[in-house]
């Protein structure tokens, strides 16, 4: 008897699968790749330049903090301004009432230096 040897058919679709997911890794690793790549292009590029504005913004920083504490001692000396004034205005009020008092006391002292005359 001869042997007959049956080879199965060959399933196509079972190639594609398996070169489907071979494109599939080799097309992410070199996204991931090109995309590490990019990264790390901009930070290197970029290094020098991110230092420079960084030390530009310390700097500005620093201004104006020191206008900050200008400005809260300038603060400070205006209310002390606007306290003198209110109390300048409380001795004026105080002052004017007891000039208005005294210039009554006059009237009527001239009211009754004019009745003795008379």
């Amino acid at each position: 008897m001869s042997e007959v040897f049956i080879i199965p058919p060959l399933n196509i679709n079972t190639f594609q699968k398996g070169g489907e997911d071979m494109v599939k890794r080799a097309l992410s690793a070199i996204l991931s790749l090109f995309l590490i790549g990019v990264f790390v292009a901009a930070l290197v590029g970029c290094g020098a330049d991110i230092k420079a504005e960084n030390e530009k913004l310390k700097t500005e920083n620093t201004n104006l903090k020191s206008d900050s504490d200008k400005l809260k001692l300038e603060i400070q000396k205006l209310k002390e301004e606007i306290q003198k004034g209110v109390e300048k205005e409380a001795t004026i009020s105080s002052l004017s009432a007891e000039n208005e008092a005294l210039k009554k006391q006059v009237e009527d002292l001239k009211a009754q230096l004019a009745k003795k005359k008379k």
